[in-house]
C-alpha cells in the first residue's frame, strides 16, 4: 500500500524491476542484485552460465532481507549456513538458465517493438499526461542498481520466457461435466446401520491349551525377540552452555546501550491513515472535505479505487516511515495532530494525504531498565559465536586423536555414556534414560547410524545452527536376541487371548451379517449377539461430516450397495463392526454451483502446476547442470560478506 503503483502495470514486468518472482512460476524471477555480470561462473547449464557475481549478490540480498525480518540478530554467513540460502538460489538460477537455453532452442525472442511496448507499459516511467518519461526511468534504473542495457536485454528475454510460459496456461483446461461428474461422486451422502461388536467385551474364550500356548509362541517368535539395545557416547553443546561461560568487558553494555539509545528513548506510535490521489488537485480537494468533517477512511474510499483496509497503516513508529517512505514524508507524518489530515505529499505513486487518528506515547527506558536484558543479549550472541568457532576446534582434535572421549578431555567438554538403551530411550530393566528433548534426538540418529562410523558434528535442528549440534561414537550394537517361552509366557497367553477374542467376535460378526440380510433388524440382532447398534445419518465419502465413523467403515459403506450388508475389523483392531447402507443421495451439481465453480478452479490449478512440475523435470534431465561446488564452498566464506 505505502508505494503502491495502480493502473496497467504488466506483473512481469514489474516481477523485472522490483526484483520480484513472476506469478505462476514464480522459480523463473529475477532479482536487481542478480543483474550484474560477471566472466566467472559458479555453474553452467547448456551454453547458459551462472556468473559468481549476479550469484553471490542474489544470495547476499535475500540473507539481508532475512536479517531485517529477524532484527540484525543473525550474520549473513549465519543466515546461509541456517537457511541453505546458497542452494536455494542456485536451484532458482540453475532452473532460470534452462529455461534461457529451451526459449533459445526453440527461437523465441522479443521484437524491437514488443521490446517498446513493454518499456513503455511501466506506470513509474509516466508522466501525469500518461506520456513516457525517459528521466524517471533512469531515475527508478539507479534506485534498484539497474543500467538501461540490461533492463532492455532483461525485456527482451523475459518477454521470450513469458511466451514459452504463457504456451502453458490455457483456461478451462478441465471441462466443466468433469468437474460436475466428480462433485457428483465427491459430495454423495449415505445412511448406514452399524453393529459394533467389541472383542475386548467377549468372556466365553477358554484358556489356552499347552499344545495352543506352544503353537502360538512358534508361529510369532518373532514378536518375542528382546529389542536392540545400544551403547554410545556423544558430545552434546549448545549457546546455553557457552554463554554461562562469557565474560563480559568492562563498559561494553554502556556503550551498547549509548549506540543503541534511540531504541531506548522515549517514542511515538502512530496510526496512521494514507489516501492516494492522480493529482495535487484530487488530494486538495479531498483535504477540504475532510477539513469539513467528513470521515476520512469513508471519503478515501469514495474517492480512490483503494480498500478501507488498505488506508489503514497501522501502527508505525518514525523509522517505520523513514523505511517505507523517506526522511521528508516522516517529519510529515509526525508534526500532525490528531485527525487532522496532512497537506498533499508527492511519491511515485502518486500524490498522498496522511491523516493520525491516534497517537501512543512509548516511554524511554534507562540503562538500568535494560542492562540485564542487554547483557542476555550479549552473552547469547558472544555464546553462538563460540558454538560455531568450538566446531573447527572439535573437527581439527577429531582429526588428530580421531577419538571422541580423548578429545572431550582435552577441550574440557562433557561427555555423556549411554548403557544399552533401547529405541524409546529405555535401559534392559525398564528405567528411561533418555528424557530431554536433545537427547532424544541424538538417540535417533545414533539408530540410524552402523557401528564404526566416523564421529561427525550434526546440527540438533537442520533449520537453524545456532540451536547446538552433537556428535556421538556407537561403541556397540546389542542384537535381538530370541526369549524362551517360560520367560514370556504370560505374554504370550495374554496374546493368544486377544486374537482368540478377536476371532470370535469376527464370527459374531458373520452370524449378523446374515440375519440382517434376512431381514432382522440391527437393534434385535445387536441385544441377542452381545452388540452395539447405532444409525450414521449422513455419512460423507471424504469424511468431513462421518459421524464420528472410522475411515475403513467409511470406505466400506461406500464400497456397498444400497441394501447390501457386510463386515470389517474395527479400526483400533477391538472386534467387528457390521454395516448395513439404508441410504444413497448423490451430490446435486446444478444446486452447489458455486462449489463445482471451485472445485473445477482446484482442478485447472492443479493440473496447471503439475505440468509445470513436469516441465521442471524435462528442463532438469534435457540441461544437466555443471556445478562448481568448490567455488561455491569458497565463495560463502565469512570474510566474503559485508557484516
Amino acid at each position: 500500500m505505502l508505494l503502491k503503483l495502480r493502473g496497467g502495470l504488466n506483473s512481469f514486468f514489474v516481477t523485472i524491476l522490483l526484483g520480484l518472482l513472476i506469478a505462476a512460476f514464480a522459480i523463473f524471477g529475477i532479482g536487481p542484485g542478480m543483474l550484474t555480470g560477471s566472466n566467472q561462473s559458479v555453474a553452467k547449464v547448456g551454453d547458459t552460465e551462472v556468473s559468481t557475481n549476479r550469484f553471490f549478490n542474489a544470495v547476499q540480498q535475500r540473507a539481508q532481507t532475512l536479517q531485517a525480518q529477524f532484527g540484525g540478530q543473525f550474520s549473513t554467513p549465519q543466515l546461509v549456513q541456517m537457511m541453505q540460502l546458497d542452494q536455494q538460489v542456485l536451484n532458482q538460477m540453475l532452473v532460470e538458465a534452462s529455461v534461457k537455453e529451451h526459449v533459445s532452442s526453440l527461437g523465441l525472442r522479443a521484437t524491437d517493438k514488443q521490446t517498446a511496448t513493454a518499456l513503455r507499459g511501466f506506470e513509474a516511467f509516466t508522466n501525469l499526461d500518461g506520456s513516457f518519461s525517459q528521466q524517471l526511468m533512469l531515475q527508478a534504473l539507479r534506485q534498484n542498481n539497474i543500467s538501461e542495457s540490461e533492463l532492455v536485454n532483461d525485456l527482451r528475454s523475459g518477454i521470450a520466457r513469458q511466451q514459452l510460459i504463457d504456451s502453458f496456461i490455457v483456461e478451462d483446461m478441465i471441462p466443466r461435466d468433469l468437474a460436475n461428474q466428480l462433485y457428483i461422486w465427491q459430495a454423495e451422502r449415505r445412511q448406514a446401520s452399524l453393529i459394533n461388536f467389541a472383542a475386548s467385551e467377549i468372556t466365553d474364550v477358554a484358556a489356552p491349551t499347552e499344545e495352543q500356548i506352544q503353537e502360538y509362541y512358534d508361529a510369532n517368535i518373532a514378536s518375542y525377540m528382546t529389542t536392540e539395545r545400544l551403547t554410545y557416547d556423544y558430545v552434546l553443546l549448545t549457546p546455553a552452555y557457552f554463554a554461562a561461560q562469557v565474560v563480559i568487558p568492562e563498559g561494553t553494555i554502556e556503550a551498547d546501550y549509548q549506540s543503541r539509545s534511540a531504541e531506548f528513548a522515549t517514542s511515538e506510535l502512530r496510526t496512521i491513515f494514507q489516501a492516494i490521489f492522480d493529482t495535487e488537485q484530487d488530494a486538495n480537494d479531498f483535504i477540504t472535505t475532510v477539513a469539513g468533517g467528513a470521515d476520512f477512511t469513508e471519503t478515501a474510499v469514495a474517492s480512490t479505487d483503494f480498500a478501507a483496509n488498505e488506508i489503514d497503516l497501522g501502527d508505525n513508529t518514525r523509522a517505520d516511515i523513514e523505511a517505507e517512505f523517506n526522511t521528508a514524508a516522516a517529519d510529515l507524518v509526525f508534526s500532525l495532530e490528531e485527525n487532522k489530515p496532512s497537506a498533499p505529499f508527492e511519491d511515485i505513486g502518486g500524490w498522498s494525504v496522511f491523516m493520525v487518528p491516534s497517537i501512543t506515547v512509548i516511554e524511554g527506558k534507562s540503562f538500568d531498565d535494560v542492562k540485564a536484558e542487554l547483557e542476555q543479549e550479549y552473552r547469547n550472541d558472544e555464546a553462538i559465536n563460540t558454538l560455531f568457532d568450538f566446531q573447527n576446534s572439535i573437527n581439527d582434535a577429531m582429526e588428530e586423536t580421531g577419538d571422541l572421549k580423548t578429545v572431550a578431555a582435552t577441550l574440557d567438554i562433557p561427555l555423556a555414556e549411554i548403557v544399552g538403551v533401547d529405541a524409546q530411550g529405555q535401559g534392559s530393566d525398564g528405567s528411561q534414560i533418555v528424557t530431554q528433548q536433545n537427547e532424544y534426538i541424538v538417540q535417533s540418529a545414533v539408530f540410524r547410524e552402523e557401528l564404526g562410523a566416523e564421529a561427525t558434528i550434526t546440527d540438533l535442528n537442520p533449520t537453524d545452527a545456532t540451536a547446538g549440534f552433537f556428535l556421538f561414537n556407537l561403541k556397540e550394537i546389542i542384537a535381538p536376541a530370541q526369549q524362551e517361552l517360560e520367560t514370556v509366557r504370560d505374554t504370550v497367553i495374554a496374546d493368544w487371548t486377544v486374537r482368540a477374542k478377536q476371532t470370535k467376535a469376527g464370527e459374531v460378526a458373520e452370524t449378523a451379517v446374515e440375519r440382517l440380510k434376512n431381514g432382522e433388524t440391527a437393534e434385535l440382532i445387536a441385544e441377542e449377539l452381545g452388540g452395539i447398534s447405532f444409525d450414521a445419518k449422513n455419512v460423507a465419502r471424504t469424511g468431513d461430516s462421518n459421524s464420528g465413523v472410522a475411515a475403513n467403515i467409511r470406505n466400506l459403506i461406500f464400497d456397498l450397495d444400497k441394501d447390501a450388508v457386510d463386515s470389517a475389523a474395527a479400526a483400533d483392531g477391538n472386534g467387528y463392526v457390521v454395516v448395513k447402507v439404508l441410504d444413497a443421495s448423490a451430490g446435486d451439481p446444478e444446486a452447489a454451483e458455486t462449489a463445482v465453480n471451485t472445485l473445477l478452479d482446484k482442478l485447472n490449478t492443479d493440473f496447471q502446476e503439475e505440468l509445470f512440475v513436469q516441465y521442471q523435470a524435462y528442463l532438469a534431465a534435457r540441461y544437466p547442470a555443471e556445478v562448481n561446488s568448490l567455488l561455491i564452498q569458497q565463495l560463502f566464506s565469512p570474510e566474503n560478506f559485508q557484516q
